[in-house]
């Protein structure tokens, strides 16, 4: 096809989900490609362009960490200069970060026609960011590619100007593809994968204290990734002295190690709506550390449960044991976001979006 577009990332789930679009994408044709650096860290973001095999971007901003309004601005003005430079036909963004809103709005400026993957997703909970960005770029975008028939419903409800169409979501597209490569499980014994990251838990004291309490109560050992964010915490907070003995920090894990450490564990306990669905998709139970989750098929279906921080401990421990038990007696249905060719179902929206043919289904 004639015309160009530009896909726009920055952090580690984006380039996962870059990757399998990217591909697509270039099927038809021909893509520039920008990342924000939101995400700079070796194991964040490097790691997973070799891992992936995702080539470097056309364009790094190198926008790094900085206030939520600073960051912001940072990749709207950089993404800015980038389109008026490469021109694309249209600009495609992924999920619901600064990065995401940076990008957005910056083709929205520039009159470039704005794809957004992973639209149609909500959440009441008071002063979530995600949940400012992720409104605004879904008004701001032509095409909204919701990963679920309740995140489509939920768009077409809001009346939003943009064509809405169900595509699935593409981060299973990336787990089916890779997860070959993620090796033979390996006998470690019963083990919890615990990660914890978002900024309303690490920014919160209390919290992030209540949470690692309550992870030593787990019957298990527990294996304990840390984000830079949470690191940073535990260090500002004076908390690494508290970690439980069973719990093992570790450095930030590469994809492939990470979706094989979800298919191992007994139980996965998160705040991440990435591992939420990889844990639904791998049939490893869920414990999420939120009072409410964008994901909600999968509690729907059992696979997930939700415990609020600071109700964790005395919680915790007994919801783990209950989803492992529940796991024991039946598997759930993995289906709730697509078949894994969710990129294709983009790619083909946005055909139809550039011949005015509205890019819905």
């Amino acid at each position: 096809m004639n015309g160009s577009l530009a896909l726009c990332f920055g952090t580690r789930p984006q380039v996962i989900k870059a990757s399998v679009l990217l591909e697509a994408m270039r099927g038809c044709w021909s893509v520039t490609t920008l990342d924000t650096g939101q995400h700079y860290d070796f194991e964040l973001n490097e790691l997973l362009y070799r891992q992936l095999g995702v080539p470097r971007p056309d364009r790094f901003l190198g926008v790094g960490s900085a206030e939520p309004a600073e960051q912001t601005a940072a990749v709207m003005t950089g993404t800015a200069e980038f389109l008026r430079s490469e021109r694309p036909t249209a600009v495609v963004v992924i999920g619901d970060t600064n990065s995401t809103l940076g990008c957005a709005l910056a083709a929205s400026k520039q009159g470039v026609p704005l794809v957004h993957v992973e639209a149609g997703l909500r959440a009441s909970e008071a002063g979530l960011p995600e949940e400012t960005n992720r409104r605004v770029v879904d008004v701001l975008a032509q095409l909204l590619c919701a990963p679920s028939h309740a995140a489509a419903e939920a768009l077409r409800a809001e009346n939003l100007p943009g064509s809405v169409t169900t595509t699935g979501d593409v981060a299973r597209d990336a787990l089916l593809r890779h997860m070959k490569l993620a090796g033979p499980p390996e006998n470690q014994g019963s083990f919890a994968l615990a990660t914890l990251h978002r900024a309303a838990l690490t920014s919160d004291r209390d919290a992030l204290q209540a949470v690692l309490a309550a992870l030593g109560e787990v019957s298990m050992p527990v294996l304990l990734p840390l984000h830079p964010r949470t690191n940073q915490a535990l260090e500002r907070f004076d908390l690494k002295s508290r970690v439980p003995v069973n719990v093992r920090l570790t450095a930030p894990m590469g994809y492939l190690e990470s979706i094989a450490a979800v298919r191992d564990a007994a139980v996965v306990i998160t705040d991440s709506g990435g591992l939420q669905r990889e844990a639904y998709w791998l049939h490893t139970p869920c414990v999420t550390l939120r009072s409410e989750t964008e994901w909600r098929e999968t509690i729907e279906c059992g696979a997930n449960v939700l415990v609020p921080p600071l109700d964790a401990p005395g919680t915790l421990r007994r919801v783990a044991a209950d989803q492992l038990h529940r796991r024991q007696e039946t598997l759930w249905a993995p289906d709730a976001y697509g078949d894994g060719r969710a990129a294709e179902r983009v790619v083909t929206a946005v055909v139809d979006l550039l011949d005015g043919r509205g890019g819905g289904g």
